[in-house]
């Protein structure tokens, strides 16, 4: 299970109108689909020539695609669908996971946004052909946008500063600087404790 601001698993016959978004737009669902779109393109990706592939990478994950390619990105793409879908388990999501997912999603949202009411039916049929407020699900399911922060103002950012407004997860400088990720921080760290707790 994928850890967000809010829990994307928890399902309730009568949910607190706190906790809808978009009109019924499920969380989950969009994720999923999302992600298992992605092994469509990642199918078509590995079988064009390594330059095709990472050029079309690059219009498809246009934040992503700058600290890695093709291959890494696939990599990325399969473990967060395995860890979507794994319910043993929380899956944390740093920097990378969640640049890589914001792509994914966006990429999504587009393709959902510029489509005719009959093929957004076909979509999310839960919609009912609504649109899709992506800032929306954005602020209500990450807990932040901070590797879209363009490098130079984050590398002059002071220590402090960077603290005071939370940006503290240590994969944010490798994205926000397009390094390559190490073996560890491409890897989903997980946990047994539930991230959510009763209320």
């Amino acid at each position: 299970m994928l850890i967000f601001k809010k829990n994307i698993y928890e399902t309730s016959e009568f949910p607190h109108p706190e906790n809808t978004d978009d009109q019924g737009l499920d969380p989950y669902n969009f994720i999923f689909h999302s992600l298992m779109t992605d092994r469509e393109i990642f199918f078509g990706l590995n079988n064009l020539p390594e330059s095709e592939g990472l050029e079309r990478a690059k219009t498809l994950f246009p934040h992503a695609s700058l600290f890695g390619n093709v291959s890494l990105l696939n990599n990325f793409s399969r473990s967060l669908f395995e860890g979507l879908i794994d319910r043993t388990v929380w899956h944390i999501l740093n920097a990378y996971h969640l640049t890589y997912l914001f792509d994914s999603l966006h990429g999504t949202y587009e393709d959902y946004s510029y489509s005719d009411p009959q093929q957004r039916m076909g979509i999310f049929p839960e919609l009912n052909g609504q649109d899709i407020n992506f800032d929306h699900f954005l602020e209500n399911y990450f807990f932040g946008t901070a590797f879209l922060i363009d490098a130079e103002r984050f590398n002059k950012m002071a220590p402090e500063e960077k603290k005071s407004l939370n940006l503290t997860d240590p994969c944010l400088f490798g994205v926000i600087n397009q390094l390559v990720p190490t073996k560890e921080e491409s890897t989903l760290q997980t946990t047994t404790a539930s991230p959510y707790t009763e209320e």
